[in-house]
């Protein structure tokens, strides 16, 4: 099973349907910076970190070693990804601000 992350569930006016393992990356919007050069290619990995002082069982999702956010607290996803943790994740949708 693949497990899939995007930045956002639409392009701009487009319907985009996303698999069921599909999710919203979670407090991207903190980590900007280490999301220079990231594409569909790009290769994401998960990692469990359990000194996070909100949620003992988050999860970090690492590009080019630095954390970009973390998979949503749904328990669903969550196991999913937990099932899941050293597969690498799927860029399949990304949100870029028009200018």
């Amino acid at each position: 099973m693949s497990i899939y992350g995007h930045f956002a569930s639409q392009y701009y006016g487009n319907k985009i349907n996303f698999p069921k393992e599909s999710f919203l990356i979670s407090g991207i919007s903190y980590y900007q910076q280490h999301l220079i050069g990231i594409d569909y290619d790009s290769e994401i990995i998960m990692k469990l970190e359990p000194e996070n002082k909100y949620d003992s069982q988050a999860i970090q999702i690492i590009f080019n070693n630095n954390v970009i956010g973390y998979v949503p607290r749904k328990d669903e996803i969550k196991n999913i990804c937990i099932d899941n943790i050293d597969s690498n994740l799927k860029i399949i949708n990304i949100k870029r601000e028009q200018n």
